[in-house]
């Protein structure tokens, strides 16, 4: 994937990697000087080096030629190095690190010790002494789905913190959006494949990790569970600890609706979110307005340090949410325009996190949208008892304290199941709608 033809490089380019800066670009800049035939009547410049360097003549096209070289030599050599380190982790050999393997959940055959996930109990999936890094996590779905998606509830725990870094509906954690209404699905971190999950965040740990499933409803659940894990030879204190949590929030939505999604305070960064948003409102069909809102991301006390135009943008869409779309950083798993209207979205930024050193918070801010203030569908749904909107999402970040953060009170399962919190339909229209989203 070099930008020129290899021949052109000097055979030991590699050694370049190894020197300054400025020595590296005299090297480069001399030998396509000697190596390029000017025009004999092309003026000449100087390249000044600091003290101790010493000064080359070339023509301004052969340095410019050469500066632009050894751009593309830098970033093509990094691009290399990097793909080269990610295909020599797989390989290399360390024959000393134990591979760690915990079973949960199936208590029949051979693992009849293993304690099974019973109406209103809990389960340890994996107890884990440190330090370490979890490396995947599975599990069954558990069925009918639109029980046991919201029903079971997963929690990490880490270093014996008084709280847990993740608390999360099982479902919603692994993106199975909406009660577990998507589409199946697979990224480089989260998969919900045909009734199972995956989980691929790498999770490291100093002292212990504890993965616990609490069933909230009323039924037993058949269920299979791992956790693969391997230990680390020391603690390295530059890692975070992943955290993960959710929400659910129902509000009406006007032309003055600004609100706050998440907000933590420490040091780490967000590495994705996922959203599943419902509606019955007649205003806002193809969601319109919901695709709206400057996402507003203030870091460290600085307002809007990242600020996407719109809701569809910061998801990496554009033009609204139109179609089913399943890709390694962003997807939409479910685009159902009934009634109601569901949606179930997902962003990775695993590619580059969003940091914060003291804070981040969250926000989507509608009063902005000044172009739709005055379209007539968002003018009549700002009436009392209609415009209601549906949001449960997930936040995934990495962070410098075990615990620490205080999740949102989890719902009684009955409201958690419910697709609709809050319909803005008159309720001759509202049973007809009930009948539409079972029938799906």
């Amino acid at each position: 994937s070099m930008p020129w033809p290899p021949t052109l490089l000097p055979d030991n380019y590699h050694h370049y990697l190894n020197q300054k800066p400025l020595q590296m670009a005299e090297v480069l800049l001399n030998f396509i000087n000697q190596s390029t035939e000017a025009p004999a009547r092309q003026p000449l410049i100087r390249v000044h080096y600091p003290k101790g360097y010493k000064r080359m003549k070339m023509p301004p096209k052969v340095l410019l030629t050469g500066l632009f070289t050894l751009i593309g030599l830098t970033f093509a050599m990094a691009s290399t190095s990097l793909r080269a380190d990610d295909a020599l982790c797989a390989a290399t050999l360390r024959p000393n690190v134990r591979t760690g393997f915990s079973n949960a959940g199936w208590n029949y055959d051979r693992y009849k010790d293993l304690e099974p996930l019973s109406a209103k109990k809990s389960i340890t999936v994996a107890d884990l002494t440190g330090p370490g890094v979890i490396r995947h996590i599975h599990t069954t779905r558990h069925g009918p789905t639109e029980i046991g998606s919201r029903g079971v509830v997963l929690e990490i725990w880490f270093d014996d913190a008084k709280e847990p870094a993740v608390r999360c509906p099982l479902g919603d954690f692994f993106g199975d959006g909406c009660n577990g209404a998507i589409q199946y699905f697979s990224t480089n971190l989260i998969e919900c494949a045909p009734w199972s999950y995956n989980c691929y965040f790498t999770m490291p740990f100093a002292k212990r990790a504890k993965v616990i499933f609490v069933n909230d409803t009323d039924k037993n659940f058949d269920c299979y569970a791992y956790v693969e894990w391997e230990p680390l030879p020391k603690w390295d204190p530059s890692l975070g600890y992943f955290h993960a949590t959710y929400r659910r929030k129902c509000f009406q939505l006007t032309k003055n609706t600004d609100e706050v999604f998440f907000e933590v305070k420490g040091t780490g960064h967000v590495l994705g979110r996922q959203f599943s948003v419902v509606t019955d409102e007649p205003g806002f069909k193809n969601f319109m307005y919901i695709m709206e809102g400057n996402n507003e991301i203030n870091i460290d006390g600085r307002p809007r340090s990242v600020d996407y135009l719109g809701t569809e943008d910061s998801f990496t869409f554009s033009w609204g949410f139109q179609q089913p779309f399943i890709g390694q950083h962003a997807g939409m798993t479910l685009v159902d325009k009934g009634t109601p209207h569901r949606l179930s979205i997902y962003r990775f930024h695993d590619y580059m996190p969003i940091r914060f050193t003291k804070s981040l918070q969250w926000r989507i801010n509608w009063r902005e949208e000044r172009h739709c203030h005055d379209h007539r569908p968002w003018l009549d749904a700002s009436v009392p008892g209609r415009g209601w909107v549906d949001y449960a999402t997930v936040f995934y970040w990495y962070q410098n304290e075990p615990g620490g953060f205080t999740h949102d009170p989890l719902r009684p399962c009955p409201e958690r199941h419910k697709t609709l919190l809050k319909s803005s339909l008159p309720a001759s229209e509202k049973e007809s709608a009930k009948e539409s989203v079972s029938s799906n």
